[in-house]
């Protein structure tokens, strides 16, 4: 055989299908990492295209004050501005939108940011979040791509309506490295929602 031969020989060689995802994520506290659906979906899932990446973390701001200058990087990174206007002397906003870029944060009255959320549903306007969730969530946003990346939840809930606000999926939430993230799916019970970012003593206690 020829060296053209063997050329094209070595171009038809295919990738196991069992590699094709890549390597599976190592175990985690709490969380067995079986995926909650076949991963095989993904091929027929038309939203499972490569979202914008490479933006800073957004659970980086938890914790820290609208004015460290390392926060008030981020919000300009993202378009983060106070609900209501500017501050007015010494006053600070309690929460800051960024409608275009689906990220929506709220601190307390001090200004440290306790909670981050993200928006996937288009609902009050917002974008839908595009980008890596925190944590190691990927960036599809699907329940079966949640489960796949960070395993089993810690809690989950069944899906409920709401008698003003309608109907609601079920609900997922693992308590990571130091905050707490909370998904919220849609009714189909597959599309991803909003995602909640807490502190952990944020969380309710239980009875």
């Amino acid at each position: 055989m020829g060296f053209l031969e063997r050329r094209a020989d070595q171009s038809r060689q295919t990738v196991p299908a069992d590699d094709r995802y890549g390597s599976k994520p190592g175990p985690r506290a709490g969380g067995s990492n079986e995926p909650l659906y076949d991963a095989r979906r993904a091929n027929q899932d038309p939203v499972s295209l490569p979202r914008k990446v490479g933006r800073t973390d957004l659970a980086m701001l938890l914790g820290r004050t609208v004015l460290e200058a390392r926060v008030q990087q981020i919000c300009q990174e993202y378009g983060l501005i106070p609900r209501t206007g500017p501050a007015v002397g010494s006053g600070l906003s309690r929460s800051y939108l960024a409608r275009a870029a689906g990220v929506e944060i709220a601190a307390d009255t001090h200004g440290m940011v306790t909670t981050v959320f993200l928006h996937f549903h288009g609902d009050d306007g917002f974008t839908s979040f595009q980008g890596e969730i925190p944590g190691g969530a990927g960036s599809v946003p699907r329940r079966w791509n949640i489960w796949a990346m960070l395993g089993r939840p810690d809690e989950t809930g069944d899906p409920y309506r709401d008698r003003f606000l309608g109907d609601y999926g079920p609900w997922d939430r693992w308590l990571l490295a130091g905050f707490v993230l909370h998904a919220q799916f849609a009714p189909d019970g597959e599309s991803l929602h909003r995602v909640t970012l807490s502190l952990p003593d944020r969380l309710p206690r239980a009875a």
